[in-house]
């Protein structure tokens, strides 16, 4: 999934390159009595060219992380303690890169031209889709089934219908499609059975349903929607993550103005440190500097002082990690 966007990315950049190059695709250079506004078929490859790179880093910023989390085994303490590792080492890579971005990349559209520049960005992306495809052989993929979607919208239709059924959920009693063998469900490494009933039509749950958002347990006693305790559950899952996600918008929105309004602002002042001019771009060095310096001291000095603290695994909870990086 992750090596699908990459080619997109690349069109995107190829595209921003050939119009940087091309004194047709963009408006004259010369703005002493106005600059000209792009319009009519230099707009349209200018967005077309930012619409592709968007997607494409929309989707590889999507997929990538998830698919460097199934190459470690959740299963076993090394294998957790080194996805945590990964983490802390994949957004190291992105500092790295936004490094090079801020410095090297803005000081040659700045002296040489964009068209440079975005040829740069083009044949970095180029050359990771072989680099990326070299390991196919080695990585670890998890075959999807189904959609996600479609499981969380069955869900809670089967809640919503099932309103005025039956308040006694505790032991649940699951409407299943019937089957010669009975259904099992596997969770950390032990195997609940569901056993049919004496009706054909309905099996006892062995294990109970979780007592957080009972209101989604009705979906098991629908007989249309056919909902398992497993599904009902990871759904449950998913919409306690929503506050988490509600919680991470503002602060995307605050680092979104580090690379556009920030940029816009230092290019009205003086950015002259003694002889050398800081270009207006590389303003965010600082931070992302800052993040290169954190996340090895992050991953090598403080998770494992905090795990003899707190004489647990992860040392600080997930959730702990992103309300600190939140405040």
């Amino acid at each position: 999934m992750a090596a699908s966007w990459l080619p997109l990315s690349s069109w995107g950049l190829g595209v921003l390159t050939i119009q940087a190059f091309s004194t047709k695709l963009k408006p004259p250079r010369s703005c002493v009595s106005g600059c000209e506004p792009v319009h009519g078929t230099q707009a349209a490859v200018l967005f077309t060219g930012l619409y592709l790179v968007a997607l494409g880093v929309g989707g590889i910023k999507g997929s990538l992380p998830a698919h460097g989390a199934e190459q470690f085994d959740q299963d076993s303490p090394q294998g957790r303690k080194q996805r945590s590792t990964f983490f802390n080492y994949f957004v190291f890579s992105l500092a790295s890169g936004a490094l090079i971005a801020v410095t090297l990349v803005v000081w040659v559209e700045d002296n040489k031209g964009w068209q440079w520049g975005f040829g740069i960005s083009t044949f970095a992306i180029l050359l990771s889709i072989p680099v990326f495809l070299s390991g196919s052989m080695f990585y670890r993929n998890k075959i999807p089934s189904g959609s996600p979607l479609t499981t969380i919208s069955k869900v809670l239709v089967a809640a919503i219908l099932n309103t005025g059924g039956s308040r006694n959920l505790r032991n649940a009693v699951a409407s299943m499609p019937t089957s010669s063998s009975p259904v099992t469900h596997r969770e950390k490494g032990e195997v609940f059975n569901m056993a049919e009933s004496t009706n054909d039509e309905q099996q006892s749950v062995d294990f109970p349903l979780s007592e957080s958002l009972r209101f989604l347990n009705r979906a098991v006693l629908s007989r249309g929607a056919e909902c398992s305790v497993q599904e009902v559950e990871e759904v449950k899952v998913v919409i306690k993550t929503l506050p988490v996600f509600a919680c991470t918008i503002m602060i995307s929105c605050c680092l979104a103005q580090l690379s556009t309004f920030s940029v816009h602002q230092a290019s009205t002042m003086n950015t002259k440190l003694g002889s050398m001019k800081v270009p207006p771009a590389s303003l965010p060095f600082f931070p992302v500097v800052f993040i290169m310096i954190l996340a090895p001291v992050y991953d090598h000095i403080i998770i494992p002082c905090m795990r003899k603290m707190t004489k647990t695994e992860m040392g600080i909870s997930h959730l702990q990690r992103i309300g600190i990086g939140l405040f």
